[in-house]
């Protein structure tokens, strides 16, 4: 992308045509809108209150701003009036109206491999420790439905309560706070905070200097066991997260959760060692699971400015990687079509693939690039990346050391030199 990033403006965003001061609008979301600081928000908001009445008439109460034209940021217009157009027909076409019985079948599903993981489990608790690993990865991805609305405003959070709160032992709130800016802005350094996996890797050259040397050379094949114990560090931050925050009734779910777990346990016959062999199993799995899953299609994509449109992000951000497949869709929570996820984020996961086609449409129309992978294919772009990333970088940090010691020795002998001319 030819843009760099440009020093936004302070306390405006443009939305639906009209600069709009939000210098002292005090967002109940959160900073969210604080990343559209002097950048077009139309999409962004169509995207995450194209439902909400309320929204549309905060919006329409607050106060115009005036400014030069000089001081607009270099963003295609026609970017923004494409999504409004797609999104509207998408939602004529009712994709946007929840699929309550695919969802509550998914949810059924999930919860019976927990239920079965659970009775099984003294018999061979790592290989049920796996089991529950990857149903609760599934919860996961449940919730992150419910986070984006995909079954309606009414029951959407209570969905993702219970998921995330009741069977994983999360906290919605924290991971919507956390999912909201990546959406906003996808794959801008500094600003998704799903790039911060330094120190321990890295897929672009910015971050890669703050890994070490021992973490470059391996990170190809680390990376996804390394994510079985990173999950347990969201562990301690998400728990405090919500404590912090004072989200009592959240802490209450998370109580609940392994007071319930701790009682079927017990009532399987579990012992203390076994208890927590297949509990921590289970933990590491949904760590490697999700995260595999969600690397597939976000991390070796290319990184972008924060001034980049929407549906620059979409698609320069991220990747699809058999997108026609329900199979696949399904079995990665629908992380397949990260595109269009990405286009539409409260569209319900079944219908993404129903819009293939209108997003590969648009990226033509606007020259921007669309694209999808095979399986293999976006597992060998994700691991060449964490390779390449890594061999750059040391061979940048190898050339500067022989740099430093030839100049020490040039200096060196440039001293012994002016100290002969004065002799």
């Amino acid at each position: 992308m030819a843009r760099g990033a440009a020093a936004p403006a302070a306390g405006w965003v443009k939305l639906h045509g009209r600069l709009v001061d939000i210098s002292r609008f005090d967002h109940p979301g959160g900073n969210v809108i604080d990343f559209f600081d002097g950048l077009d928000a139309t999409t962004a908001f169509e995207s995450f209150h194209g439902h909400h009445k309320a929204a549309k008439l905060v919006l329409a109460s607050l106060p115009e701003k005036t400014l030069p034209p000089h001081a607009l940021p270099p963003q295609p217009e026609e970017h923004a009036a494409e999504m409004s157009r797609l999104i509207a027909a998408w939602r004529a076409r009712g994709l946007y109206e929840p699929r309550p019985l695919a969802g509550i079948a998914y949810g059924l599903a999930v919860i019976a491999a927990i239920g079965a993981s659970l009775a099984l489990s003294p018999r061979a608790p790592l290989l049920c420790g796996v089991l529950l690993g990857v149903a609760w990865a599934h919860c996961g991805f449940l919730q992150h439905m419910g986070g984006h609305r995909a079954w309606g405003a009414r029951y959407s959070l209570l969905f993702q309560h219970f998921f995330e709160g009741l069977c994983k032992g999360g906290s919605a709130t924290w991971w919507r706070n956390r999912h909201n800016k990546h959406h906003a802005k996808t794959n801008v350094i500094g600003e998704d905070g799903d790039l911060r996996t330094t120190p321990f890797f890295a897929w672009d050259p910015t971050l890669a200097k703050k890994v070490p040397d021992w973490s470059l050379r391996t990170q190809a094949f680390t990376f996804l066991p390394a994510l079985g114990a990173y999950v347990f560090v969201f562990a301690f931050t998400v728990r405090k997260y919500a404590v912090v925050k004072k989200l009592w009734h959240e802490v209450s779910l998370m109580v609940l959760h392994y007071a319930l777990f701790i009682a079927a346990l017990a009532s399987a016959g579990h012992s203390l060692r076994s208890g927590l062999a297949y509990y921590c199993t289970g933990y590491a799995v949904q760590g490697i699971y999700l995260g595999f899953f969600f690397g597939l299609s976000h991390f070796a994509a290319e990184r972008v400015p924060r001034t980049a449109t929407w549906l620059e992000s979409s698609m320069h951000g991220t990747v699809d990687w058999s997108g026609g497949s329900a199979f696949f869709g399904y079995l990665s929570g629908f992380l397949n079509v990260q595109i269009e996820h990405h286009m539409a984020p409260q569209m319900p996961m079944e219908n993404l693939r129903l819009i293939r086609d209108d997003c590969k449409a648009v990226a033509l129309k606007m020259g921007l690039p669309y694209r999808e992978l095979s399986f293999g294919g976006a597992v060998a772009m994700m691991l060449r990346g964490l390779r390449d990333t890594g061999r750059c970088e040391l061979r940048l940090r190898a050339d500067r050391k022989k740099y430093s010691r030839a100049q020490a020795v040039m200096g060196a002998a440039g001293a012994v030199v002016e100290t002969l001319k004065a002799d």
